[in-house]
């Protein structure tokens, strides 16, 4: 999987930034790319008012965490990114890495209870646990569920001998006091055709077909 990796003089949180932000304009086909701002690692990992959980104490990955690149995108739908920049060094210089991408992605069907992606099982890919309904409705489509296991990595790393594990979380959770839910979905960047990908389109497409099945 090719590293999202920056070195040298590229290896500072604004070019980053700028960087998250060109990759998902193009993958989501926008005409401008969206707001993107950094946050401290010191602080929560969100601002007031997301639909984003704080960031981890311990987020697992193998280097320190740096800051967050934090986008609250309006099109092609709403949705929000948290993106974990680590700090480390490659070849005696300042590098920077992608570690973890944290989506919400608000729903507009209403469920009562949280429904996530079950645990790794030893065989065959893990199935939606919580409220009943909800949960029958999403493993129905057996092709749904596929698309969410392999939208949550259990393992990260260049190879073998450099990998690490990855907690799942992907789930649908009602929000208070209000109509609609929103889907929370941990991932990792991936290998796509001009080096990385964000994922950002996949993931706006496995709510909309969250959204179709809940009917």
């Amino acid at each position: 999987m090719p590293a999202a990796l920056w070195t040298g003089r590229d290896a500072d949180p604004d070019r980053v930034t700028a960087d998250l932000s060109g990759v998902l304009g193009r993958e989501l086909g926008l005409a401008r790319p969206p707001v993107a701002v950094t946050l401290p690692s010191d602080s929560t990992g969100v601002p007031a008012g997301s639909l984003l959980p704080p960031r981890e104490r311990f987020s697992g990955m193998p280097a320190p965490t740096l800051c967050y690149v934090y986008v609250d995108a309006r099109a092609p739908r709403p949705f929000e990114l948290r993106a974990s920049l680590m700090v480390g060094r490659a070849l005696v210089r300042r590098s920077l890495g992608l570690g973890q991408l944290f989506y919400a992605v608000p729903l507009t069907r209403s469920v009562p209870a949280r429904t996530a992606l079950s645990a790794p099982r030893r065989f065959g890919p893990s199935s939606f646990e919580g409220d009943a309904g909800v949960a029958g409705r999403l493993n129905a489509d057996r092709e749904l569920v596929a698309d969410a296991n392999a939208l949550t990595p259990l393992e990260a790393g260049p190879d073998a001998s450099h990998s690490w594990s990855v907690e799942r979380l992907l789930a649908v959770e009602p929000l208070p006091g209000e109509q609609g839910s929103v889907l929370l979905l941990r991932t990792l960047h991936r290998a796509a055709a001009h080096g990385w990908s964000l994922r950002a389109d996949a993931v706006l497409d496995l709510a909309a077909r969250i959204e179709a099945a809940l009917g």
